[in-house]
């Protein structure tokens, strides 16, 4: 997500956390029983997805993106947008990295998501 941060120190942690409830509905809504997801701390998610090329990540998480930024949130009388950012670490047969390696690789590449203007795709 972006700007999560603003979010909790303007309007309290009740909102940051109402925005964690409904981006978490929202990737439960559009993922596989088969996905994983979770949050790794702050505004930062992982969302582990197996067994699909890697060109059908970038669908799914512009799909997240779109969907969040649609979504209408009010605090404190004040329609606020959140976005999001997203980072991919992928990988193709017959390369196997290990999990952690794909996690630092998705971490760099929503790093320069961020940096680069948020609202973006960025894949390693």
């Amino acid at each position: 997500m972006n700007k999560f941060k603003m979010v909790n120190d303007q309007y309290g942690h009740a909102a940051g956390d109402e925005v964690l409830k409904r981006f978490a509905a929202i990737l439960k809504k559009n993922t596989r029983t088969s996905d994983i997801c979770g949050r790794l701390g702050g505004d930062e998610f992982v969302l582990v997805v197996t067994h699909v090329p890697v060109g059908h990540i970038t669908s799914l998480v512009e799909r997240l993106g779109c969907t969040f930024t649609i979504e209408e949130f009010t605090f404190e009388g004040q329609n606020v947008q959140m976005t999001a950012s997203f980072g991919v670490g992928g990988f193709e047969a017959p390369d196997r990295p290990e999990f952690q390696q794909l996690l630092a690789r998705a971490d760099a590449a929503l790093y320069e998501a961020k940096k680069d203007g948020r609202v973006q795709i960025k894949s390693k």
